[in-house]
């Protein structure tokens, strides 16, 4: 699993989501969240220090999550 995805699911973040991170979706989801916080392309610890600034701001994170369970999360 890569970086920072195996971190959040570690702590629950993904669970909370209703995504379940596997080895065949957990390089999506990163690239996923690259791209909504406007990192694609970089590497790990670029990506997860754009992505601590969206969880501290309540607008950009309910728009990360919102993406991440529209493509992620199982209904």
């Amino acid at each position: 699993m890569t970086c920072f995805i195996w971190h959040l699911d570690k702590k629950g973040y993904f669970v909370a989501l209703g995504i379940k991170v596997t080895r065949e979706n957990a390089k999506d989801i990163e690239l996923e969240i690259a791209r909504t916080v406007g990192k694609s392309g970089e590497h790990c610890p670029a990506v997860s220090k754009e992505m601590k600034t969206w969880f501290a701001n309540p607008k950009k994170k309910a728009a990360l999550e919102k993406n991440l369970r529209r493509r992620f999360a199982k209904a």
